[in-house]
Protein backbone atom coordinates (compact mmCIF):
# COMPACT_ATOMS: atom_id res chain seq x y z
CA UNK A 1 0.00 0.00 0.00
CA UNK A 2 1.22 3.62 -0.65
CA UNK A 3 2.49 5.45 1.71
CA UNK A 4 1.10 8.54 3.31
CA UNK A 5 1.75 11.73 1.45
CA UNK A 6 4.63 14.05 2.73
CA UNK A 7 5.98 17.35 1.75
CA UNK A 8 7.31 16.88 -1.75
CA UNK A 9 10.36 18.45 -3.14
CA UNK A 10 9.45 22.76 -3.97
CA UNK A 11 9.98 22.14 -7.92
CA UNK A 12 7.01 19.20 -7.55
CA UNK A 13 4.78 21.34 -9.17
CA UNK A 14 6.30 21.68 -12.57
CA UNK A 15 7.48 18.22 -12.84
CA UNK A 16 3.55 16.85 -11.85
CA UNK A 17 2.46 19.03 -15.19
CA UNK A 18 4.95 17.14 -17.52
CA UNK A 19 3.07 15.78 -20.19
CA UNK A 20 5.52 12.27 -19.64
CA UNK A 21 5.57 9.92 -17.18
CA UNK A 22 8.35 10.38 -13.98
CA UNK A 23 9.43 8.74 -10.66
CA UNK A 24 12.35 10.30 -9.35
CA UNK A 25 13.87 9.21 -5.91
CA UNK A 26 16.41 11.14 -3.46
CA UNK A 27 19.57 7.84 -3.12
CA UNK A 28 19.45 9.26 0.67
CA UNK A 29 15.73 9.32 1.02
CA UNK A 30 12.81 6.26 0.93
CA UNK A 31 10.44 8.21 -0.94
CA UNK A 32 9.81 7.77 -4.37
CA UNK A 33 7.96 10.69 -6.11
CA UNK A 34 5.94 9.80 -9.32
CA UNK A 35 3.64 12.73 -11.19
CA UNK A 36 0.40 11.64 -12.51
CA UNK A 37 1.51 10.97 -15.43
CA UNK A 38 3.23 8.14 -14.24
CA UNK A 39 0.30 7.00 -11.69
CA UNK A 40 -1.77 6.79 -14.68
CA UNK A 41 0.22 4.95 -16.35
CA UNK A 42 1.53 2.37 -13.08
CA UNK A 43 -2.46 2.11 -12.87
CA UNK A 44 -2.10 4.32 -9.33
CA UNK A 45 -4.36 6.67 -7.56
CA UNK A 46 -3.91 10.16 -8.09
CA UNK A 47 -3.45 10.36 -4.96
CA UNK A 48 -0.64 7.56 -4.61
CA UNK A 49 2.05 10.53 -5.00
CA UNK A 50 4.55 9.10 -2.74
CA UNK A 51 5.34 5.14 -3.59
CA UNK A 52 7.39 3.25 -1.30
CA UNK A 53 9.57 -0.09 -2.50
CA UNK A 54 6.43 -2.38 -1.60
CA UNK A 55 4.36 -0.18 -3.81
CA UNK A 56 7.33 -0.63 -6.94
CA UNK A 57 7.13 -4.23 -6.44
CA UNK A 58 3.38 -4.87 -6.78
CA UNK A 59 3.45 -3.63 -9.95
CA UNK A 60 3.42 -6.53 -12.60
CA UNK A 61 6.01 -5.84 -15.29
CA UNK A 62 6.64 -8.38 -17.93
CA UNK A 63 9.24 -9.52 -20.54
CA UNK A 64 8.01 -7.66 -24.19
CA UNK A 65 8.98 -11.06 -26.20
CA UNK A 66 8.49 -13.42 -23.70
CA UNK A 67 5.35 -12.28 -21.70
CA UNK A 68 7.34 -13.42 -18.74
CA UNK A 69 6.39 -11.50 -15.56
CA UNK A 70 10.07 -10.03 -14.87
CA UNK A 71 11.01 -11.33 -10.77
CA UNK A 72 12.35 -9.07 -8.38
CA UNK A 73 16.03 -9.76 -9.61
CA UNK A 74 15.15 -8.63 -13.27
CA UNK A 75 12.68 -5.88 -12.45
CA UNK A 76 13.94 -2.81 -13.86
CA UNK A 77 11.94 -0.16 -11.52
CA UNK A 78 13.63 -1.80 -8.54
CA UNK A 79 16.63 -2.24 -10.75
CA UNK A 80 16.74 1.58 -11.73
CA UNK A 81 15.30 2.24 -8.09
CA UNK A 82 18.72 1.59 -7.13
CA UNK A 83 21.03 3.11 -9.06
CA UNK A 84 21.55 1.47 -12.14
CA UNK A 85 21.06 3.37 -15.69
CA UNK A 86 18.72 1.77 -17.76
CA UNK A 87 17.44 2.19 -21.37
CA UNK A 88 14.70 -0.83 -22.23
CA UNK A 89 11.07 -1.70 -22.91
CA UNK A 90 9.19 -3.23 -21.09
CA UNK A 91 5.33 -4.25 -20.91
CA UNK A 92 2.37 -3.29 -18.47
CA UNK A 93 0.10 -6.11 -18.12
CA UNK A 94 -2.08 -4.09 -16.63
CA UNK A 95 -2.43 -2.00 -19.58
CA UNK A 96 -1.18 -4.42 -22.27
CA UNK A 97 0.94 -2.31 -24.00
CA UNK A 98 5.01 -1.72 -24.26
CA UNK A 99 6.80 1.61 -22.71
CA UNK A 100 10.47 2.77 -23.31
CA UNK A 101 12.00 2.96 -19.20
CA UNK A 102 15.50 5.16 -18.79
CA UNK A 103 16.89 5.78 -15.71
CA UNK A 104 19.76 7.60 -15.13
CA UNK A 105 21.30 8.76 -11.41
CA UNK A 106 21.48 12.38 -11.66
CA UNK A 107 23.08 15.78 -9.35
CA UNK A 108 20.67 18.55 -8.61
CA UNK A 109 22.89 21.79 -8.02
CA UNK A 110 21.03 22.62 -4.70
CA UNK A 111 21.19 19.04 -3.20
CA UNK A 112 24.24 17.25 -1.52
CA UNK A 113 23.13 13.39 -2.55
CA UNK A 114 22.32 12.74 -6.14
CA UNK A 115 18.80 11.41 -7.28
CA UNK A 116 17.08 8.66 -9.83
CA UNK A 117 15.12 10.21 -12.52
CA UNK A 118 12.95 7.57 -14.20
CA UNK A 119 11.49 8.42 -17.45
CA UNK A 120 8.48 6.00 -18.68
CA UNK A 121 7.22 6.44 -22.38
CA UNK A 122 4.61 4.52 -24.43
CA UNK A 123 6.42 2.79 -27.10
CA UNK A 124 5.69 4.25 -30.68
CA UNK A 125 5.72 0.27 -32.10
CA UNK A 126 6.45 1.04 -35.53
CA UNK A 127 10.12 3.68 -34.38
CA UNK A 128 11.74 1.99 -31.05
CA UNK A 129 14.98 4.19 -31.69
CA UNK A 130 12.71 7.15 -32.56
CA UNK A 131 10.76 6.19 -28.89
CA UNK A 132 14.60 6.33 -27.57
CA UNK A 133 15.95 9.62 -28.91
CA UNK A 134 12.64 11.04 -27.83
CA UNK A 135 13.39 9.83 -23.98
CA UNK A 136 16.81 11.30 -23.98
CA UNK A 137 15.66 14.43 -25.26
CA UNK A 138 12.71 14.96 -22.64
CA UNK A 139 15.04 13.78 -19.65
CA UNK A 140 17.62 16.45 -21.13
CA UNK A 141 14.47 18.77 -21.05
CA UNK A 142 13.39 17.78 -17.44
CA UNK A 143 17.02 18.42 -15.98
CA UNK A 144 17.14 22.00 -17.39
CA UNK A 145 13.60 22.67 -16.18
CA UNK A 146 14.39 21.80 -12.65
CA UNK A 147 18.05 23.53 -13.10
CA UNK A 148 16.22 26.91 -14.18
CA UNK A 149 13.38 26.67 -12.02
CA UNK A 150 16.02 26.19 -9.00
CA UNK A 151 17.50 29.35 -10.48
CA UNK A 152 14.64 31.40 -10.53
CA UNK A 153 13.97 30.23 -7.03
CA UNK A 154 17.32 31.52 -5.35
CA UNK A 155 16.73 34.80 -7.52
CA UNK A 156 12.95 35.35 -6.49
CA UNK A 157 14.42 34.64 -2.77
CA UNK A 158 16.49 37.80 -2.92
CA UNK A 159 14.33 39.66 -4.59
CA UNK A 160 11.30 39.11 -1.25
CA UNK A 161 13.87 42.05 0.26
CA UNK A 162 15.62 43.44 -2.02
CA UNK A 163 16.74 47.50 -1.39
CA UNK A 164 15.92 49.54 -4.46
CA UNK A 165 19.83 50.46 -5.05
CA UNK A 166 19.88 46.63 -5.30
CA UNK A 167 17.06 45.38 -7.57
CA UNK A 168 18.88 46.33 -11.74
CA UNK A 169 21.16 43.95 -10.66
CA UNK A 170 18.89 41.11 -9.57
CA UNK A 171 16.43 41.95 -12.87
CA UNK A 172 19.47 41.80 -14.78
CA UNK A 173 20.27 37.73 -13.21
CA UNK A 174 16.79 36.77 -14.18
CA UNK A 175 16.95 38.17 -17.43
CA UNK A 176 20.27 36.58 -17.98
CA UNK A 177 18.53 33.25 -16.59
CA UNK A 178 15.71 33.81 -19.33
CA UNK A 179 18.12 34.26 -21.96
CA UNK A 180 20.12 31.42 -21.42
CA UNK A 181 17.41 28.61 -20.99
CA UNK A 182 15.27 30.60 -23.20
CA UNK A 183 18.10 29.93 -25.87
CA UNK A 184 17.09 33.54 -26.68
CA UNK A 185 19.55 36.27 -28.30
CA UNK A 186 18.22 39.17 -25.91
CA UNK A 187 16.22 39.22 -22.77
CA UNK A 188 14.51 42.57 -21.57
CA UNK A 189 12.42 44.71 -19.83
CA UNK A 190 10.32 47.47 -21.03
CA UNK A 191 8.44 49.94 -18.47
CA UNK A 192 6.48 52.68 -18.42
CA UNK A 193 7.21 56.07 -17.56
CA UNK A 194 5.17 57.33 -14.23
CA UNK A 195 2.34 59.15 -16.55
CA UNK A 196 2.31 55.80 -18.18
CA UNK A 197 2.56 57.96 -21.59
CA UNK A 198 6.08 57.06 -22.51
CA UNK A 199 8.15 53.60 -22.04
CA UNK A 200 11.81 52.77 -21.75
CA UNK A 201 14.16 49.74 -22.22
CA UNK A 202 15.64 49.84 -18.28
CA UNK A 203 16.92 46.17 -18.35
CA UNK A 204 18.46 43.93 -20.80
CA UNK A 205 20.49 41.19 -21.48
CA UNK A 206 22.56 40.32 -24.93
CA UNK A 207 24.50 37.36 -25.72
CA UNK A 208 28.46 37.39 -27.17
CA UNK A 209 28.40 38.82 -30.54
CA UNK A 210 24.66 40.41 -30.36
CA UNK A 211 23.99 44.13 -30.85
CA UNK A 212 22.23 46.40 -28.34
CA UNK A 213 19.46 48.61 -28.84
CA UNK A 214 18.75 49.65 -25.44
CA UNK A 215 20.07 53.26 -25.75
CA UNK A 216 17.76 53.86 -28.80
CA UNK A 217 14.63 52.65 -27.29
CA UNK A 218 14.05 55.12 -24.45
CA UNK A 219 11.19 57.33 -23.89
CA UNK A 220 9.06 55.78 -26.35
CA UNK A 221 5.23 56.33 -26.70
CA UNK A 222 2.90 53.34 -26.99
CA UNK A 223 1.60 54.69 -29.98
CA UNK A 224 5.03 53.62 -31.06
CA UNK A 225 4.15 49.85 -31.07
CA UNK A 226 0.42 49.88 -31.03
CA UNK A 227 -0.13 46.59 -31.89
CA UNK A 228 2.41 44.47 -28.78
CA UNK A 229 0.47 46.88 -26.45
CA UNK A 230 -2.97 45.85 -27.93
CA UNK A 231 -2.17 42.29 -28.04
CA UNK A 232 -0.86 42.57 -24.65
CA UNK A 233 -3.84 44.26 -23.01
CA UNK A 234 -5.88 41.23 -24.36
CA UNK A 235 -3.57 37.99 -24.30
CA UNK A 236 -1.40 39.24 -21.70
CA UNK A 237 1.78 37.30 -24.01
CA UNK A 238 2.76 38.06 -27.35
CA UNK A 239 4.32 35.21 -29.54
CA UNK A 240 6.13 36.03 -32.92
CA UNK A 241 8.06 32.77 -34.22
CA UNK A 242 8.87 34.64 -37.88
CA UNK A 243 8.29 38.40 -37.57
CA UNK A 244 7.45 38.34 -41.62
CA UNK A 245 4.22 36.22 -40.73
CA UNK A 246 2.95 39.14 -38.58
CA UNK A 247 -0.71 40.89 -39.87
CA UNK A 248 -0.47 44.17 -41.82
CA UNK A 249 -1.78 46.06 -38.80
CA UNK A 250 2.13 45.33 -37.08
CA UNK A 251 3.75 47.18 -39.22
CA UNK A 252 4.89 49.52 -37.04
CA UNK A 253 6.26 46.63 -34.72
CA UNK A 254 8.07 44.44 -38.35
CA UNK A 255 9.62 47.83 -39.49
CA UNK A 256 11.51 47.98 -36.23
CA UNK A 257 12.39 44.56 -35.67
CA UNK A 258 13.83 44.78 -38.79
CA UNK A 259 16.20 47.66 -37.63
CA UNK A 260 17.18 45.30 -34.77
CA UNK A 261 17.89 42.37 -36.74
CA UNK A 262 14.71 40.47 -34.88
CA UNK A 263 13.82 37.20 -36.23
CA UNK A 264 11.31 35.86 -33.88
CA UNK A 265 10.05 37.62 -30.49
CA UNK A 266 8.46 36.74 -27.45
CA UNK A 267 6.84 39.20 -24.74
CA UNK A 268 4.78 38.74 -21.67
CA UNK A 269 3.16 41.41 -20.25
CA UNK A 270 3.75 42.57 -16.66
CA UNK A 271 1.68 43.81 -13.71
CA UNK A 272 1.24 45.62 -10.39
CA UNK A 273 -1.48 46.12 -8.35
CA UNK A 274 -3.24 44.95 -11.36
CA UNK A 275 -2.45 47.14 -14.03
CA UNK A 276 -0.26 47.05 -16.64
CA UNK A 277 3.40 48.49 -16.54
CA UNK A 278 5.32 46.73 -19.06
CA UNK A 279 6.67 43.71 -20.20
CA UNK A 280 9.83 41.17 -20.48
CA UNK A 281 10.81 39.68 -23.99
CA UNK A 282 12.93 37.92 -25.87
CA UNK A 283 14.57 38.33 -29.22
CA UNK A 284 16.14 35.89 -31.65
CA UNK A 285 18.57 37.30 -34.09
CA UNK A 286 20.60 34.64 -35.44
CA UNK A 287 17.72 32.25 -36.61
CA UNK A 288 14.29 31.91 -36.09
CA UNK A 289 12.87 30.28 -33.09
CA UNK A 290 9.42 28.11 -32.60
CA UNK A 291 8.67 29.50 -29.20
CA UNK A 292 7.78 26.39 -27.03
CA UNK A 293 5.59 26.63 -23.88
CA UNK A 294 8.24 26.35 -21.69
CA UNK A 295 9.93 29.48 -22.83
CA UNK A 296 6.45 31.31 -22.83
CA UNK A 297 5.99 29.74 -19.10
CA UNK A 298 9.68 30.72 -18.14
CA UNK A 299 9.17 34.00 -19.96
CA UNK A 300 5.62 34.48 -17.53
CA UNK A 301 7.97 33.47 -14.57
CA UNK A 302 10.43 36.04 -14.90
CA UNK A 303 7.83 38.51 -15.93
CA UNK A 304 5.90 38.04 -12.99
CA UNK A 305 8.56 37.73 -10.51
CA UNK A 306 9.97 41.08 -11.77
CA UNK A 307 6.52 42.83 -12.05
CA UNK A 308 6.10 41.82 -7.91
CA UNK A 309 9.54 42.91 -6.90
CA UNK A 310 8.42 46.52 -8.55
CA UNK A 311 4.86 46.51 -6.47
CA UNK A 312 6.37 45.43 -3.51
CA UNK A 313 9.16 48.04 -3.34
CA UNK A 314 6.99 50.68 -5.05
CA UNK A 315 4.68 49.30 -1.66
CA UNK A 316 7.65 49.55 0.60
CA UNK A 317 8.63 53.06 -0.87
CA UNK A 318 5.00 54.47 0.11
CA UNK A 319 5.09 53.12 3.91
CA UNK A 320 8.33 54.68 4.16
CA UNK A 321 6.97 58.12 2.68
CA UNK A 322 3.97 57.88 4.80
CA UNK A 323 5.90 57.00 7.98
CA UNK A 324 8.14 59.87 7.21
CA UNK A 325 5.22 62.29 7.10
CA UNK A 326 3.54 60.76 9.97
CA UNK A 327 7.01 61.61 11.86
CA UNK A 328 7.35 64.52 10.40
CA UNK A 329 3.16 66.01 11.02
CA UNK A 330 4.21 64.57 14.94
CA UNK A 331 7.10 66.37 15.22
CA UNK A 332 5.23 69.21 13.96
CA UNK A 333 2.03 68.98 16.21
CA UNK A 334 4.95 68.62 19.01
CA UNK A 335 6.49 71.82 17.64
CA UNK A 336 2.93 73.26 17.46
CA UNK A 337 1.66 71.77 21.18
CA UNK A 338 5.27 73.38 22.71
CA UNK A 339 5.17 77.01 21.21
CA UNK A 340 2.60 79.97 22.09
CA UNK A 341 0.09 80.53 19.12
CA UNK A 342 0.97 84.18 19.59
CA UNK A 343 4.40 84.71 19.57
CA UNK A 344 5.94 81.60 18.44
CA UNK A 345 8.39 80.91 21.42
CA UNK A 346 7.63 78.56 24.06
CA UNK A 347 4.75 78.24 25.64
CA UNK A 348 4.10 77.41 29.77
CA UNK A 349 3.33 73.83 29.08
CA UNK A 350 7.14 73.54 27.33
CA UNK A 351 8.50 75.91 29.83
CA UNK A 352 7.64 73.47 32.89
CA UNK A 353 9.32 70.30 31.08
CA UNK A 354 12.56 72.43 30.04
CA UNK A 355 12.88 73.79 33.75
CA UNK A 356 12.68 70.37 35.11
CA UNK A 357 15.42 68.86 32.56
CA UNK A 358 17.46 71.62 33.44
CA UNK A 359 17.15 71.28 37.24
CA UNK A 360 18.00 67.81 37.18
CA UNK A 361 20.84 68.26 34.81
CA UNK A 362 22.30 71.02 36.76
CA UNK A 363 21.86 69.50 40.00
CA UNK A 364 23.71 66.05 38.59
CA UNK A 365 26.42 68.58 37.32
CA UNK A 366 26.83 71.15 39.91
CA UNK A 367 26.13 73.64 37.74
CA UNK A 368 24.57 76.92 38.82
CA UNK A 369 20.80 77.50 37.65
CA UNK A 370 19.55 80.63 36.64
CA UNK A 371 15.60 81.72 36.10
CA UNK A 372 14.29 85.46 34.99
CA UNK A 373 10.89 86.46 35.08
CA UNK A 374 10.28 89.41 32.90
CA UNK A 375 6.80 91.09 32.52
CA UNK A 376 5.69 94.20 30.35
CA UNK A 377 5.11 97.24 32.18
CA UNK A 378 1.86 98.87 32.10
CA UNK A 379 0.56 96.41 29.74
CA UNK A 380 -2.97 96.68 30.24
CA UNK A 381 -2.98 100.41 29.96
CA UNK A 382 -1.24 100.17 26.75
CA UNK A 383 -4.17 97.55 25.55
CA UNK A 384 -6.90 99.73 26.61
CA UNK A 385 -5.08 102.88 24.87
CA UNK A 386 -3.83 101.92 21.82
CA UNK A 387 -6.10 98.34 21.13
CA UNK A 388 -5.18 94.86 21.72
CA UNK A 389 -3.89 94.30 17.95
CA UNK A 390 -1.80 96.68 19.40
CA UNK A 391 -0.95 94.64 22.18
CA UNK A 392 -0.84 91.61 20.28
CA UNK A 393 2.06 93.04 18.20
CA UNK A 394 3.92 94.14 20.82
CA UNK A 395 4.04 91.00 22.81
CA UNK A 396 5.67 89.96 19.12
CA UNK A 397 8.03 92.32 19.49
CA UNK A 398 9.22 91.37 23.08
CA UNK A 399 9.48 87.95 22.15
CA UNK A 400 11.64 88.74 19.15
CA UNK A 401 14.13 90.80 20.78
CA UNK A 402 14.27 88.03 23.93
CA UNK A 403 14.67 85.20 21.87
CA UNK A 404 17.69 86.84 19.80
CA UNK A 405 19.52 87.36 22.91
CA UNK A 406 18.88 84.16 24.60
CA UNK A 407 21.02 81.45 22.07
CA UNK A 408 22.91 79.48 24.26
CA UNK A 409 22.66 75.56 24.31
CA UNK A 410 20.00 75.13 27.45
CA UNK A 411 18.82 78.65 27.62
CA UNK A 412 14.98 78.97 26.91
CA UNK A 413 12.55 81.80 26.46
CA UNK A 414 9.24 81.08 27.36
CA UNK A 415 5.89 83.09 27.27
CA UNK A 416 4.84 82.43 30.63
CA UNK A 417 1.17 84.14 31.03
CA UNK A 418 -0.05 87.31 29.25
CA UNK A 419 2.53 89.82 29.14
CA UNK A 420 4.78 88.26 31.00
CA UNK A 421 7.67 85.82 30.05
CA UNK A 422 10.21 82.95 31.58
CA UNK A 423 13.70 82.63 30.87
CA UNK A 424 15.97 79.88 31.69
CA UNK A 425 19.66 80.36 31.90
CA UNK A 426 21.79 77.04 32.88
CA UNK A 427 25.18 77.60 33.80
CA UNK A 428 25.59 81.22 34.43
CA UNK A 429 27.95 83.19 36.95
CA UNK A 430 26.24 85.90 38.87
CA UNK A 431 28.01 89.12 37.19
CA UNK A 432 27.00 87.36 33.79
CA UNK A 433 23.33 87.46 34.89
CA UNK A 434 23.54 90.91 35.88
CA UNK A 435 25.33 91.61 32.73
CA UNK A 436 22.22 89.63 30.72
CA UNK A 437 19.44 91.36 32.78
CA UNK A 438 20.35 94.78 31.74
CA UNK A 439 20.71 93.62 28.29
CA UNK A 440 17.11 92.33 27.94
CA UNK A 441 15.83 95.55 29.41
CA UNK A 442 18.02 97.70 27.09
CA UNK A 443 16.98 96.08 24.04
CA UNK A 444 13.07 96.28 24.79
CA UNK A 445 13.58 100.09 25.77
CA UNK A 446 15.68 100.63 22.46
CA UNK A 447 12.54 99.35 20.24
CA UNK A 448 11.35 102.63 21.16
CA UNK A 449 7.80 101.68 21.57
CA UNK A 450 5.62 104.60 22.39
CA UNK A 451 3.21 104.15 25.39
CA UNK A 452 1.86 107.74 26.53
CA UNK A 453 0.16 106.19 29.61
CA UNK A 454 3.32 105.03 31.46
CA UNK A 455 5.72 107.97 33.14
CA UNK A 456 8.54 107.28 30.46
CA UNK A 457 6.62 107.75 27.81
CA UNK A 458 7.40 104.31 25.78
CA UNK A 459 7.28 100.45 26.21
CA UNK A 460 9.44 99.30 29.08
CA UNK A 461 9.72 96.13 30.89
CA UNK A 462 10.89 94.70 34.80
CA UNK A 463 13.12 91.61 35.34
CA UNK A 464 13.31 89.80 38.16
CA UNK A 465 15.89 87.18 38.46
CA UNK A 466 16.91 84.03 40.83
CA UNK A 467 20.25 82.33 40.74
CA UNK A 468 20.91 78.84 42.56
CA UNK A 469 23.16 75.57 42.38
CA UNK A 470 20.23 73.18 42.77
CA UNK A 471 20.59 69.76 44.34
CA UNK A 472 18.15 67.01 44.00
CA UNK A 473 15.60 68.39 47.17
CA UNK A 474 15.38 71.07 44.73
CA UNK A 475 11.66 72.13 42.84
CA UNK A 476 11.03 74.13 39.93
CA UNK A 477 8.63 76.17 42.07
CA UNK A 478 10.70 76.99 44.62
CA UNK A 479 12.93 78.91 41.59
CA UNK A 480 9.81 80.42 39.91
CA UNK A 481 9.18 81.94 43.87
CA UNK A 482 12.53 83.55 44.10
CA UNK A 483 12.48 84.98 40.30
CA UNK A 484 8.87 86.09 41.06
CA UNK A 485 10.05 88.02 44.35
CA UNK A 486 12.54 89.49 42.37
CA UNK A 487 10.45 90.67 39.70
CA UNK A 488 7.93 91.97 42.30
CA UNK A 489 11.10 94.17 43.83
CA UNK A 490 11.72 95.39 40.40
CA UNK A 491 8.34 96.73 40.07
CA UNK A 492 8.04 97.96 43.90
CA UNK A 493 11.31 100.10 42.87
CA UNK A 494 9.72 101.95 39.70
CA UNK A 495 9.93 99.37 36.86
CA UNK A 496 11.85 99.51 33.71
CA UNK A 497 14.88 97.96 35.99
CA UNK A 498 15.70 94.29 36.99
CA UNK A 499 16.76 92.73 40.47
CA UNK A 500 18.49 89.64 41.25
CA UNK A 501 17.73 87.22 44.50
CA UNK A 502 21.65 85.91 44.70
CA UNK A 503 22.31 82.51 46.60
CA UNK A 504 23.36 84.00 50.06
CA UNK A 505 19.63 85.60 49.70
CA UNK A 506 17.75 81.72 49.20
CA UNK A 507 20.29 80.01 51.39
CA UNK A 508 21.98 78.40 48.88
CA UNK A 509 25.45 77.29 48.02
CA UNK A 510 27.30 80.26 45.56
CA UNK A 511 27.17 79.24 41.63
CA UNK A 512 30.88 78.05 40.38
CA UNK A 513 32.97 80.23 38.02
CA UNK A 514 31.44 79.14 34.81
CA UNK A 515 30.89 81.91 32.28
CA UNK A 516 28.12 83.06 30.16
Amino acid sequence: MPTERKDTPHFWAIIDALPIAVLLKDTAKPDIFANQQALQLLGLKPSQQVLSLSDIRHIELTEPDSNEVLGLVQNPLLLALGGSSLHQVVCLNQNKFRVQLESRLIQLSFTLSKSVLIVLKPEQPHDIAAAGQSSTHEVSELEEALAFDKLISLISAELINVQPDELDTHIEDALTALGEFCHADRSYVFLFHDDMTLMSNTHEWVRTGVSSHKEHLQNMPESSQPYIWQVLQKQHVFVASDIEQLPAEAALEKQEFRNEDIQSILCSAMYSQGQLIGFVGCDMVARKRAWTNSDIRRLKLVGNMIGNTIQNINYRLSLEQMQQELLQANRELQELASRDGLTGIANRRHFDLILQQELNRCARLHLPLGLIMADIDYFKSYNDSYGHLAGDDVLKQVAGQLSETIKRQGELVARYGGEEFAIIVPGCSAADLRLLLENLRSRIEQLSIVHAKAPARQLTISLGASLTEPDKNTSSSELINEADSALYRAKAQGRNRAEVILPSENGRLPPGNQKR
